[in-house]
């Protein structure tokens, strides 16, 4: 709405989905932090053509993305590109020691110290990661002509299947409708995104029904006395 109400908007928007993350993350975020980059990607390729801003905007996709399908699916489902952490982390040599804020990574990967920095060798690992690069690329080409595609613009969602229950298979167009370019500018909107567009506001990113400001939020919290008192 803001960016509709303004004329501003980036060159793209990457959508980190909650599959993905670092070593150095708190652990609750990890775990639950996040809507799932599947999801996560239709909902802003259909906002984006909803307000008829995707002509402007790119979508990058990143979050566990390692494999030629991975890069395949994402722009199935929308993105125009992916990034890649994880597997090229790998390559490098990245054994998921979980030091990654500390310093103290065991292979060089992610440290200052120069001790360990010894167990990366440059020469040996750029040529793992370009090789693992390159073929990942090249096995999702395979995937595009073997549906029968030139490039991957092609792509939609109608060409990606999935299992939504032991007995049931869903396309992700099926899962995850397109919405008509424009659709969110003008009433009546697309029913899956009505309390979305009723909640949101061009002037916050707090849903609107907040009847309660940030400020005058620990008055309605009953256990704000104990908060206070325990803090004190």
């Amino acid at each position: 709405k803001a960016m509709v109400e303004t004329g501003i908007y980036p060159d793209f928007i990457t959508v980190d989905g909650g599959e993905g993350g670092t070593g150095a993350a708190p652990q609750e975020f990890s775990n639950s932090v996040g809507m799932p980059l599947r999801e996560g990607v239709a909902f802003v390729y259909d906002v984006l053509n909803g307000f008829d801003l995707k002509k402007h905007i790119k979508i990058i996709a990143s979050g566990k993305v390692a494999t030629g399908f991975d890069l395949v699916k994402n722009i199935a489902l929308g993105a125009d590109m992916c990034n890649a952490a994880r597997g090229m982390m790998f390559a490098l040599g990245c054994i998921q020691a979980l030091e990654c804020n500390g310093n103290t990574c065991p292979t060089g990967v992610a440290t200052q110290d120069q001790s360990l920095m010894k167990g990366l060798v440059v020469e040996d690992k750029t040529v793992r990661v370009k090789n693992f690069h390159n073929l990942t690329v090249a096995s999702a080409v395979e995937l595009l002509g073997a549906a029968g595609l030139r490039e991957p613009s092609q792509l939609s969602r109608a060409y990606i299947n999935r299992r939504v229950s032991p007995s049931v298979m869903q396309s992700y167009l099926e899962s995850f409708p397109y919405i008509p370019a424009g659709s969110l500018l003008q009433t009546p909107y697309p029913t899956r995104f009505e309390l979305g567009m009723a909640l949101s506001s061009s002037q916050s990113f707090a849903p609107t029904d907040y009847k309660v400001s940030a400020v005058d939020y620990s008055h309605a919290n009953p256990y704000s006395d104990t908060m206070h008192e325990e803090g004190r």
